[in-house]
C-alpha cells in the first residue's frame, strides 16, 4: 500500500487542546492502570496483525499517554508527543500507514525509528469521542520490519479503533448518567416550622439509593429507598421506581407503594434484584406522618426529651412481596422539637455495622447546631471510613 500524504502536526490549536482535555477528564481513564477493556482491543490487534506492538494512546496536551500496549519493549506510561508516530499524524482524519519509516523523511528522525526498538512499520487510525468526534489518540501497530497492509487489513485496524471508541465512550455515557441521576436528588427545603434536608453519597458511578420529597399543599410526601446491589443496574432501577412514585404523588402512601409495586416488581425480578422502601405522608400541621415500611426499617426517631426509637419494618423489601398482598400501614406523630433520621444500610457501615449506628448518627445530629453542620459531618465520616456502599441520610425536623 503505498503512503499516505501527511503533514507533521503542530501542537494543536488551544480550543481543540482544550475541548481534547475536556473529553480525556470526562472520560477518566488517563489516570490509572491497564484496563481489560483496553488490553483485549490491543491483545487481538497484535495477534490478528504478527506485530511487535500494538497500542492504544491517548493524546495530552504535549504528552502522549499509552493507555494500553502489548508489546515487546515495554514503553514509559507517555511519550513526548513530537517523538512518536501518532504525535505527528494526530491531525489526519483516517488512517495512517507507513511501510517503511527510514524511508520517509515525515518519521525518520524520532528517536524510535533510530534507535530501540527500531520502528520500521507503523500504522495507526485516529479515536474519535463525543458529539462533535474530537480527536482523543489513536490505535496503533509498530514493527521492526518494513511491511504493507492490504485493503481489507486497513478495514480491521478500522473496526478495532471503532471498538476502542465504543469502550472510550463508556466513560462518557457513565459521567452523563451519573449527572443525570445526580440532578435527581432534591433540595434542601425550609417550611414554616420544618427543615427536610438529606445528601447521598454513591459507592460507585450512580447510586442504587434513591430519596425525595414532594411538597403539596400542607403535606410532604417522603422516600428513601435502597436497590440490592451497587452501580449502573441499581441505579437505573432506582430511577424506576422514582419516577413510578413520582406518578403517585397525590395517593395515600399504602396506594402508592401497592401501585409501584404492581409497576416495577418485574422489572427488579427480572434483575434478580429487590428494594428495601420507606414512604410516607406527613401532615405539616398536625405533624402525622402515615407511612408504609417496605423492609427497609432504618429509620431513627429522636424525641424531643433526649430518647430515641427505631422504626422497624413488618414487610418484605419491594420485588419480595407478593403482589397484591396489603402491607402494614405505620403511623407516627413528629413532636415539636422531634427530628426523624432516614437513612440506607450504608449508614450503618460508617460505625460498626449494627443498628447501633443509628444511635452514633442521632448524637451526631443532637450535637450538631443546623442540618448543614449534620450533613458535613456525615460526609466527613464517610471520608474517614468508607462504607464500601451507597449511603443516604434524609433529615426531617420539627422546630422546637
Amino acid at each position: 500500500m503505498s503512503t499516505e500524504h501527511v503533514e507533521q502536526t503542530i501542537p494543536a490549536s488551544a480550543p481543540v487542546a482544550a475541548r481534547r482535555a475536556a473529553l480525556l477528564a470526562a472520560l477518566d481513564v488517563v489516570q490509572g492502570g491497564p484496563e481489560e477493556r483496553f488490553e483485549r482491543i490491543t491483545r487481538i490487534a497484535r495477534e490478528a496483525f504478527g506485530v511487535s506492538g500494538s497500542f492504544l494512546n491517548l493524546a495530552g496536551d504535549d504528552v502522549l499517554f499509552h493507555k494500553s500496549q502489548q508489546s515487546d519493549q515495554v514503553f514509559p506510561g507517555s511519550t513526548p508527543i513530537l517523538d512518536t508516530f501518532c504525535g505527528r499524524t494526530l491531525d489526519q482524519d483516517g488512517p495512517v500507514v507507513v511501510p517503511d519509516a527510514r524511508d520517509d523523511l515525515r518519521f525518520s528522525d524520532l528517536p524510535m525509528v533510530n534507535n530501540d526498538p527500531n520502528v520500521r512499520f507503523y500504522a495507526g487510525v485516529p479515536l474519535h469521542v463525543g458529539a462533535d468526534a474530537t480527536k482523543v489518540g489513536t490505535l496503533c501497530l509498530i514493527d521492526p520490519n518494513p511491511r504493507a497492509l492490504a485493503p481489507e487489513d486497513v478495514a480491521l485496524l478500522e473496526e478495532l479503533g471503532v471498538w476502542a471508541e465504543r469502550e472510550l465512550a463508556t466513560g462518557l455515557d457513565d459521567d452523563r448518567l451519573r449527572t443525570v441521576l445526580s440532578g435527581l436528588q432534591p433540595h434542601t427545603v425550609d417550611l414554616p416550622g420544618w427543615t427536610i434536608g438529606g445528601t447521598s453519597i454513591p459507592h460507585g458511578i450512580v447510586s442504587g439509593d434513591f430519596h425525595d420529597w414532594r411538597i403539596d399543599d400542607g403535606t410532604v410526601d417522603l422516600t428513601i429507598a435502597d436497590v440490592m446491589g451497587k452501580g449502573m443496574a441499581a441505579g437505573l432501577l432506582a430511577a424506576g421506581m422514582r419516577g413510578a412514585l413520582l406518578a403517585r404523588r397525590h395517593e395515600d402512601p399504602s396506594t402508592a407503594v401497592a401501585g409501584l409495586e404492581e409497576q416495577v416488581a418485574p422489572d427488579l425480578s427480572a434483575a434478580e434484584a429487590f428494594a428495601t422502601l420507606f414512604h410516607g405522608r406527613l401532615d405539616t400541621a398536625t405533624g402525622r406522618l402515615a407511612f408504609v415500611d417496605a423492609g427497609h426499617g432504618l429509620v431513627l426517631h429522636l424525641h424531643a426529651d433526649g430518647t430515641e426509637t427505631v422504626l422497624r419494618s413488618l414487610d418484605l423489601p419491594v420485588g419480595l412481596h407478593p403482589i397484591g398482598m396489603d402491607r402494614a400501614a405505620g403511623e407516627l406523630v413528629l413532636e415539636p422539637g422531634d427530628t426523624l433520621l432516614l437513612v440506607s444500610d450504608g449508614a450503618l457501615e460508617l460505625w460498626d455495622s449494627t443498628l447501633a449506628s443509628l444511635s452514633r448518627l442521632g448524637a451526631l445530629h443532637r450535637k450538631s447546631p443546623d442540618l448543614s453542620t449534620f450533613l458535613a459531618g456525615v460526609r466527613g465520616r464517610a471520608l474517614e471510613h468508607d462504607p464500601g456502599d451507597d449511603l443516604t441520610v434524609v433529615v426531617v425536623s420539627r422546630d422546637a
